[in-house]
């Protein structure tokens, strides 16, 4: 293991932990810098990397993770121990967006489904009942949770479009909509679904 010293924003120093075999490729990507990310909460370590498009210099942030794996900039990646400092291999997993969730017991009548982001890491919990469990928690459906304007809505991404979670479970007729009695949209329970005529 070998530990970096990069500078935050303020000048003062983080340790940032690679695989010693990592190192002279890290090293090329010349000088690396802690940003904070708020998706993570917590500090990456990123390098600026040239470019030129349509003839134009770009320059674009390179984490070092995405560096240490060998993968698109773009490529959701997972800190298995929750330290983003930490950037060792074994550390590091690719995050598979199309993983059926975690979830876990609330109470005997509850279910909650962990919503994750992009990259991973759990930002919600969506409700629903004991008896939906196996319909809703299945290989190729991934639930996040999805904003369309301002309304906040649990959907799945399947190979067959985008599903809402309220009208898979409660299957309303053409032109009627869900209502979420407590107006939480996360709460996904039988007893809080009514369909609604529009």
């Amino acid at each position: 293991m070998t530990e970096i010293k990069v500078l935050k924003k303020n000048g003062s120093e983080l340790t940032c932990k690679i695989d010693t075999s990592d190192l002279n490729r890290v090293k090329e990507f010349g000088p690396w810098f802690a940003e904070w990310h708020k998706d993570f909460n917590n500090y990456l370590v990123q390098t600026l990397v040239k470019t030129n498009v349509n003839g134009k210099v770009k320059y674009i942030k390179r984490s070092i993770q995405t560096v240490v794996l060998d993968v698109n900039p773009q490529a959701p990646i997972k800190h298995l121990n929750g330290d983003t400092l930490d950037n060792r291999k074994s550390n590091l997993e690719l995050y598979n967006r199309t993983l059926k969730n975690d979830c876990e017991k609330v109470d005997h009548e509850t279910m909650a489904v962990i919503l994750r982001d992009k990259f991973g890491n759990p930002k919600h919990k969506a409700l629903i009942s004991m008896s939906d469990v196996n319909r809703v928690v299945r290989d190729g459906y991934n639930w996040v949770v999805y904003y369309k304007g301002s309304e906040m809505m649990v959907v799945a991404n399947t190979k067959n479009g985008r599903i809402r979670l309220d009208e898979y479970l409660m299957k309303p007729e053409e032109g009627a909509k869900i209502h979420h009695i407590n107006l939480n949209p996360l709460d996904n329970r039988r007893d809080n679904l009514e369909i609604k005529e529009d």
